[in-house]
C-alpha cells in the first residue's frame, strides 16, 4: 500500500516536501517552467502552470496509473505538514470508513479539520477541502472521469467545490482527530506577513472575485459536470 503527496510546488526544495516524505510518503510535485528541478520528489512533472486544479488532476493521474497499490492520494499545499500518524494508517480507517457507509471503499474524500487556524467565521479548514484525502474511486469517476478537482477554478474556491459536491453525495468525511498545519503566509501576525510573489495575482481582489463569481454560478447550478459516472 502507499499514500501519494500530489501538489504544485514553487517553493524552494519543494516547500514541505521533506515532512512528507519523512513521513512514509510518495511524493508527486507540479514544478512550473523555470521553477528548479531537482528536487527529491518520487516524480516530478514541469510545464507551464495550467492553475492548482489542473496540475493536480494530471498529477493524481500520473500516479494512479503508475501505482496501482495506492488507493489514496492527498493533496494541499506545499506549505502544509502531514499528520503525525503513520499514512497507511489513516489509509486503513478511510478504506473502512467509505466500505460501511458507501459500499465502495475508496469512493470518498476526507478532510483533517484539526488545524485551529480561525478567521471570523471560525475555523477555516471546516469550510473547504483544503488538505484532503482523495481516494481512487472518487478520483478515477468524479466530474464524469476528470479528475476529482474542477479544473476551471485556478487558485480559489476548488476546494470549497469539492467539499461541496462529495458532501452531496454523502461521501464527505471530516476529522478533527488530524491535523493538516497549514503555514499560509496570511497566518502570520502583523509585518510578519510576507505574500510569495507567486502568490500576488492569485491573492488579488480581481482573482477572487472572479472565482467567486465562477463558483456562486457552478453552486447555483448544482456544480454542472461533477456527477460521478456509474
Amino acid at each position: 500500500m502507499s499514500v501519494w503527496w500530489c501538489v504544485p510546488s514553487a517553493r524552494d526544495g519543494g516547500g514541505t516536501l521533506p515532512a512528507w516524505k519523512e513521513k512514509g510518503y510518495k511524493t508527486a510535485l507540479w514544478r512550473s517552467t523555470g521553477v528548479e528541478r531537482d528536487v527529491p520528489a518520487d516524480l516530478v512533472m514541469t510545464g507551464d502552470y495550467p492553475g492548482y486544479y489542473q496540475a493536480t488532476n494530471r498529477l493524481i493521474k500520473t500516479v494512479l496509473d503508475a501505482d496501482k497499490s495506492c488507493d489514496w492520494v492527498v493533496c494541499g499545499g506545499d506549505d502544509t505538514l502531514p499528520d503525525a500518524r503513520n499514512p497507511e494508517d489513516i489509509a486503513i480507517e478511510c478504506s473502512t470508513y467509505f466500505l460501511v457507509r458507501t459500499g465502495r471503499s475508496t469512493h470518498g474524500v476526507m478532510q483533517p479539520t484539526g488545524d485551529p487556524w480561525l478567521d471570523g467565521q471560525g475555523r477555516i479548514i471546516e469550510r473547504i477541502a483544503g488538505s484532503p484525502w482523495i481516494g481512487r474511486e472518487f478520483c478515477e469517476r468524479a466530474n464524469l472521469g476528470n479528475g476529482p478537482w474542477w479544473p476551471e477554478y485556478t487558485h480559489c474556491f476548488g476546494d470549497e467545490e469539492l467539499q461541496n459536491v462529495a458532501t452531496r453525495l454523502g461521501v464527505f468525511w471530516q476529522r478533527p482527530d488530524l491535523t493538516h498545519e497549514h503555514h499560509n503566509w496570511a497566518r502570520a501576525r502583523g509585518d510578519q506577513r510576507d505574500m510569495p510573489e507567486f502568490l500576488r495575482e492569485a491573492n488579488s481582489p480581481q482573482h477572487w472575485a472572479k472565482y467567486k463569481a465562477l463558483y456562486e454560478r457552478r453552486k447555483a447550478g448544482g456544480f454542472p459536470g461533477s456527477e460521478v459516472l456509474r
